[in-house]
């Protein structure tokens, strides 16, 4: 599990999430209810997870196009 920072197209601000896959800056990633975001490449200050509590982080998942659509 790693911890990312991603933010929504449109949005000047990163939001903190954790993901299985791996990601880098740029890559496009989706949350549970199905919306795009941009990973950045802010570091994520750990500290600030344990406070919050890692299982509280949204969790998202690699951004995979579907080959079928056009």
């Amino acid at each position: 599990m790693q911890y990312i920072k991603a933010k929504f197209p449109n949005s000047t601000r990163s939001y903190v999430y954790r993901t299985e896959d791996n990601v880098k800056a740029g890559d496009t990633v989706v949350n549970a209810k199905g919306a795009k975001l941009t990973v950045t490449d802010e570091t994520v200050d750990m500290k600030w997870v344990e406070t919050y509590g890692a299982d509280k982080m949204a969790v998202v998942k690699k951004y995979e196009e579907s080959e079928g659509c056009a």
